[in-house]
């Protein structure tokens, strides 16, 4: 496994959305450093549980700003953020359920960073021009 290091080219320029993708690319690698150093089945499903409800935090505090600046594409972006949840909780119940394997916590943190980092370069790249012109239009 591998560290997702912040790239500043992931940058929307939007101050709460760039510093919450950073918190969930944080997110993934203390699921990778708690799976890596030891720390036990508790410490890693307690990481994964941050990583998940953290992302739903992300995603309600996007879907806001979306719905207060009528984002027209914002059903598309809500239903693409409704599918991850999906995702995540199905890795997380996985987590819980198997416990943490090597292979199962490599899996989570790409399958999870890599999201974010595509979803940051494809959607939210779409967004966050619509909604920084209507909050200097407020």
């Amino acid at each position: 496994m591998a560290y997702t290091e912040w790239n500043p080219e992931w940058a929307t320029g939007h101050e709460l959305i760039d510093s919450q993708h950073k918190q969930l690319i944080a997110a993934v690698n203390s699921l990778f450093d708690a799976q890596r150093d030891g720390k036990g089945r508790m410490e890693v499903e307690r990481t994964m549980t941050f990583l998940v409800d953290y992302t739903t935090k992300h995603f309600n505090d996007e879907q806001k700003l979306q719905e207060k600046y009528e984002y027209p594409l914002y059903p598309e972006h809500k239903q693409i953020h409704d599918n991850f949840k999906n995702t995540a909780n199905e890795l997380s119940n996985t987590l819980h359920r198997d416990g943490p394997t090597d292979e199962l916590v490599h899996n989570i943190c790409v399958t999870i960073g890599r999201w974010v980092i595509n979803h940051i370069k494809s959607e939210d790249f779409k967004m966050v021009p619509h909604i920084k012109s209507r909050e200097q239009e407020a």
